[in-house]
């Protein structure tokens, strides 16, 4: 793959910089866009897109409400799809979904992969899940438009140690539901390079995960010599699993057994459609958790996926 000129959207956020590096790395024209030069649910995009090749398009909200996500993640996503549409040869988006799109009802221990079947009770998941939902159905239903959609596992690397899947974190105590063979993990470098790689010649559903991803009991073993979790209180996911039967209304998240499958519930995960655009990883698990664990006290305080 030549040289080509790359835009990447949320290029000051944790993936915009790392895909900023790695497309600069790989030999790129990188231009990076952050809402202070263009707010993608207002401004006119079409002048950011003069000359470019491919759009990585990072940008969208990991918190908020569900009016939030509308705009940060919905309608920013719709207004990038139009503007690249407008074009008389409209650059290739490559989509950074997340692996929370994917239906929490396969059996335990099933195997994940970009033919297993999206969530059909958005209603039941958080308001995140439910906007990357609709933003891969957007760009699934924008025509001429060269697209792949990227869906990332949980990512993290310095500084972003927490992911959802490992279970409840109370001050210094760590409730882990559930020991799974295996964590969706995707380190951030891992994810930059697989990016940049989904512009150059990817196509259609990529599921960016690590080769190596260990269980919640060796990921939160290699935290707590970070200083954190102080405290570990094993519990079985199937026991949430059956709370969430009792039929009382406004259950908090994990009692909804559509999030408590998606994030608890042990499965197995491909990334063997990665592998054959010729990625490679970066970095592996004990490498990237010795660079990262002088950041992990405060891994509690990280996004949930």
């Amino acid at each position: 793959m030549g040289q080509m000129t790359l835009l990447v959207t949320g290029s000051a956020g944790y993936v915009g910089q790392a895909v900023v590096l790695a497309a600069k790395t790989r030999g790129h024209d990188v231009r990076g866009l952050v809402r202070a030069q263009a707010d993608l649910a207002v401004d006119d995009l079409v002048p950011h897109l003069n000359g470019v090749d491919a759009v990585i398009h990072c940008a969208a909200s990991l918190r908020g409400d569900d009016a939030t996500q509308a705009r940060d993640t919905g309608l920013a996503t719709q207004r990038l799809i139009a503007a690249m549409a407008s074009r008389a040869k409209p650059p290739k988006l490559v989509l950074v979904s997340s692996m929370g799109v994917y239906a929490g009802n396969v059996r335990p221990g099933g195997l994940i992969d970009e033919n297993s079947p999206l969530e059909s009770t958005p209603d039941q998941r958080d308001a995140y899940t439910r906007a990357k939902l609709r933003q891969e159905a957007a760009a699934a239903a924008s025509s001429g438009l060269p697209l792949c959609i990227a869906r990332v596992g949980a990512v993290w690397g310095p500084g972003q140690m927490w992911n959802a899947h490992l279970g409840i974190p109370i001050g210094p105590l760590l409730i882990r539901l559930g020991t799974g063979p295996e964590l969706p993990l995707a380190h951030v470098e891992n994810v930059a390079v697989a990016l940049v790689m989904a512009a150059e010649s990817g196509t259609g559903v990529l599921n960016i995960l690590d080769d190596d991803r260990p269980g919640p009991q060796r990921y939160i073993a290699a935290l707590r010599r970070g200083g954190w979790p102080k405290l570990v209180l094993p519990l079985p996911w199937r026991l949430f699993d059956l709370l969430g039967l009792l039929p009382f209304p406004g259950k908090p998240g994990l009692l909804r057994r559509p999030v408590l499958r998606a994030r608890m519930m042990p499965c197995r995960y491909s990334n063997a459609r990665l592998h054959a655009l010729g990625w490679k990883p970066v970095i592996g698990f004990s490498d990237g958790m010795a660079a990262a664990t002088g950041t992990a006290t405060g891994a509690a305080t990280g996004a949930a996926r």
